[in-house]
């Protein structure tokens, strides 16, 4: 099957590779090529519709939309959020009048705000708190007003805590594992909300699944199982088989007592799908990278 995935970042490229070891015909547009990779790839403005054009005479079949802004310091109220929503959207035209088979987009966990309960995909009410959530939900409103009456099979998957090989440094684990290895004293702000952490490799795992079952357009790609950065640390720290020194100088992740984890009701889970890392597995995965 011809598929497109737009956008190499650390998932996108991730989900790339373990499509085109599956055999797909495989081709990537993003902004810079990724080396060391096989696949077809093509570069270009994401914001330059024009510039995608070209891909898109390939004629995919499918297409994965994982391209957003995610610098962990702006990327919650960064104006260019805008910019990506209108770029989805103008996918989901072009999507809406062409070949394409399927769409699956990205979402995020964000778009469910603050909530105590797990989440439950296409049943919990999005309400969004950033304007980084908000943009993601005007995109998914739109391109499934814009689909519904297409014969375009269309998944959005919002993605809860994701984490694997070449991540940000900034993000909390990356900064954990780091941190533990140079012997840094940390400090973690926020000790009580629960975070669903999922593998890239997982994440790779569901869309595969996704294009090959047929599953409710909303679809949530966790794990089910929940930690707090506390317990996250305390992995890390058998794993790596240090101790670190808390109540250093380092700060990370906001204040909040939330939870923030799919619920096992989700249709990707009711569907069959089962991710394969446990944490002290993708955290091994990622350590050994």
């Amino acid at each position: 099957m011809r598929v497109l995935v737009i956008g190499n970042g650390f998932i996108g490229s991730v989900i790339a590779q373990r499509l085109f070891t599956e055999g797909h015909d495989l081709q990537t547009f993003s902004r810079s090529l990724k080396l060391g990779v096989c696949y077809k790839q093509s570069i270009g403005d994401l914001f330059k519709f024009e510039d995608l054009s070209n891909v898109l005479e390939w004629d995919p079949e499918v297409i994965i939309h994982t391209a957003w802004i995610t610098k962990r310091d702006v990327y919650r109220s960064d104006p260019v959020n805008s910019q990506y929503a209108k770029f989805t959207i103008a996918l989901a035209k072009y999507v809406a009048q062409s070949n394409v088979r399927q769409l699956i987009v990205l979402g995020t966990c964000a778009e469910y705000g603050d909530q105590k309960n797990p989440c439950v995909a296409g049943m919990t009410q999005l309400s969004p708190t950033t304007f980084y959530a908000e943009q993601k939900v005007i995109s998914f409103r739109s391109v499934l007003r814009i689909l519904e009456k297409s014969n375009v099979k269309f998944n959005w998957a919002r993605i809860f805590y994701p984490y694997g090989p070449y991540q940000d440094s900034d993000r909390l684990i990356p900064f954990l594992i780091n941190s533990l290895k140079d012997s840094k004293p940390i400090q973690l702000v926020d000790t009580n909300s629960i975070y669903d952490w999922v593998t890239t490799r997982d994440i790779a795992s569901a869309i595969s699944w996704m294009i090959s079952h047929d599953l409710p357009v909303e679809v949530d790609i966790g794990t089910s199982q929940g930690y707090t950065n506390l317990q996250v640390l305390a992995v890390l720290e058998r794993v790596l088989q240090t101790k670190s020194s808390l109540g250093g100088g380092v700060l990370h992740e906001e204040k909040s007592m939330k939870n923030y984890v799919a619920g096992i009701e989700s249709g990707l889970f009711t569907s069959g799908w089962t991710p394969q890392d446990s944490l002290v597995t993708g955290l091994k995965w990622v350590i050994a990278k």
